[in-house]
């Protein structure tokens, strides 16, 4: 695999374990059609908990989504 160019993977790529890291930002795409944006608090087997924030930014409830119910995690570059 090469480093350069457009092919491989880019060098600020996160791993899983900096993905679900607490304090990351991200939005999550749920089943439930309820889509959000938030912190991570916690990532664990069950699913994770977000520290939900309004489309502004400011802060929102605290929102525990299974992992069932999340079809995508996207963090915030």
């Amino acid at each position: 695999m090469e480093d350069g160019g457009t092919g491989g993977l880019r060098g600020n790529a996160p791993g899983l374990g900096g993905f679900f890291e607490r304090g990351s930002l991200v939005s999550v795409y749920a089943r439930t059609g309820n889509d959000l944006q938030g912190y991570v608090c916690e990532a664990d087997g069950r699913g994770l908990l977000l520290d939900v924030r309004d489309p502004s930014g400011d802060p929102g409830d605290y929102e525990f989504l299974p992992w069932s119910s999340i079809e995508r995690v996207s963090i915030e570059a």
